[in-house]
């Protein structure tokens, strides 16, 4: 129990962790998330897999972004209809 409050005590509170709004930058914003987390799961491969491995996650991240981003907005065309 004690460690679990330091913890909390510790770690800042976040309000509200979503956008209110999705911008064109969505797709961007993935892509260098997809470049760090395949970068951080591929930190001990080599040298030529690890790049490998960061153009394959900034190329997900960022046909991620794009389809999230445009989902987002046909949901709102739709809805404005």
């Amino acid at each position: 129990m004690v460690p679990w409050l330091l913890v909390l005590a510790v770690l800042p509170r976040v309000e509200d962790p979503w956008p209110d709004t999705i911008d064109l930058g969505l797709p961007f914003h993935m892509a260098a998330a997809g470049c760090v987390l395949a970068g951080v799961v591929c930190f001990l491969a080599a040298e030529e897999k690890r790049e490998r491995a960061i153009k394959l996650g900034g190329f997900f991240g960022f046909s991620l972004g794009s389809v999230l981003y445009f989902v987002s907005l046909l949901v709102q065309v739709a809805c404005s209809l």
